[in-house]
């Protein structure tokens, strides 16, 4: 009887032990073929079905350049990465043409003003002899009358008569020549003066915009990695000086051509740096298409292109600037907290093939 107590009470328990581990061994197996497939579809698809693509981290930018030829840098203030206010001195350059036109308008400004001295020196004098050569005007022809009465009376010879003659019209073109010089003498210090007053514009105008060949930060911001240093020549290729970052950051990234499906604004995707993971969101699909950067190409394949869309990232993610990111669709449109656990394994898993991939290439 006891035997039979003993057999009776160890059978349902080795039972329930095989049942488990049948269990067991059924979900690691299920777990198995999950991960199989849909590595096998990561691998099959190439970016078809779970999109993977590419994009960088970047700020609305703006370039602080010298748009002078034969420009030098001088002195730079800034360093990659420091942080500027609006306003705040940037660089000085020193540029041999606007200098040069800076001169030369200067003299021509010197010569304008120059001959609307003289002019008006001219008109001073005119202003002064013409009350006197109209009163000898009127004088010599009072007294040509005159001799003409007494010439009609025989009292006069003709020779004085003709001397007399010519002494009036002397006077009297001496006259109408002033008159008609001051009319000619104000036309063309009005033409002189607008002369000036363009030359002098645009001397204040270059003179402003050039400052000394001072360069000012326009907005709050931070300084990018390329600088160039005192001394460099600035060409007509590459005139930035240094670039300012301002704004949120947010990732462009470039669509795959092969990713079969739409990708819609708002719609959440992952955004993977290394071992950091961050849920974005899809702001704007841009009507452009471009080339990718070079860091993202296959060395010795075809030049890779993609759509140019837009990624939204939450203001607390320490993304620095320029930084590789990689972009995928949420798996089972799971995005939440809730799916953190898969997520994160799935995550880990694709890094580890994407890793592999990049070793086999």
């Amino acid at each position: 009887m006891a035997v039979l107590a003993e057999y009776a009470t160890s059978v349902p328990l080795n039972v329930s032990q095989v049942r488990w581990r049948r269990l067991r061994n059924l979900i690691l197996i299920t777990l198995g073929l999950a991960v199989t497939v849909v590595i096998a579809i990561h691998l099959i698809s190439g970016g078809v079905v779970l999109m993977k693509a590419s994009g960088l981290v970047t700020r609305e930018h703006i370039a602080i350049g010298a748009p002078y030829q034969e420009t030098r840098v001088r002195q730079v203030f800034v360093r990659p990465g420091d942080r500027v206010e609006a306003g705040q001195k940037i660089a000085v350059v020193e540029s041999t043409s606007i200098s040069r036109t800076l001169a030369e308008l200067a003299v021509e400004k010197a010569r304008l003003e120059t001959r609307i001295g003289a002019i008006e020196a001219r008109q001073t004098a005119i202003g002064m002899l013409l009350p006197a050569a109209e009163a000898n005007a009127r004088q010599a022809q009072d007294y040509l009358d005159k001799v003409s009465g007494a010439s009609r009376h025989g009292l006069v010879v003709d020779k004085l008569l003709t001397d007399m003659t010519s002494a009036a019209f002397a006077a009297a073109e001496k006259h109408q020549s002033l008159k008609a010089e001051r009319v000619s003498l104000a036309g063309e210090l009005a033409v002189y003066r607008n002369a000036l007053k363009q030359v002098s514009d645009t001397y204040d105008s270059l003179h402003n915009a050039y400052a000394g060949g001072a360069l000012y930060a326009p907005v709050n911001g931070y300084v990018g990695s390329k600088v160039m240093s005192a001394g460099a020549v600035l060409g007509p290729a590459g005139n930035d000086i240094a670039t300012i970052y301002t704004g949120p950051s947010f990732i462009l990234a470039y669509l795959p051509d092969s990713y079969l499906f739409d990708l819609k604004v708002g719609q959440r995707v992952h955004v993977r740096s290394y071992s950091q993971s961050i849920i974005g969101l899809v702001e704007d699909l841009l009507p452009v298409t471009d080339a990718m950067p070079p860091e993202f190409q296959i060395p010795g394949d075809v030049r890779q292109r993609g759509q140019v869309f837009k990624i939204s990232i939450p203001e607390g993610a320490s993304l620095p600037l320029d930084q590789k990111v990689k972009i995928s669709t949420c798996y089972f449109n799971m995005c939440d907290s809730g799916a953190g656990i898969l997520r994160e394994v799935m995550h880990r898993i694709m890094n580890y093939v994407e890793r592999i991939q990049g070793y086999a290439r």
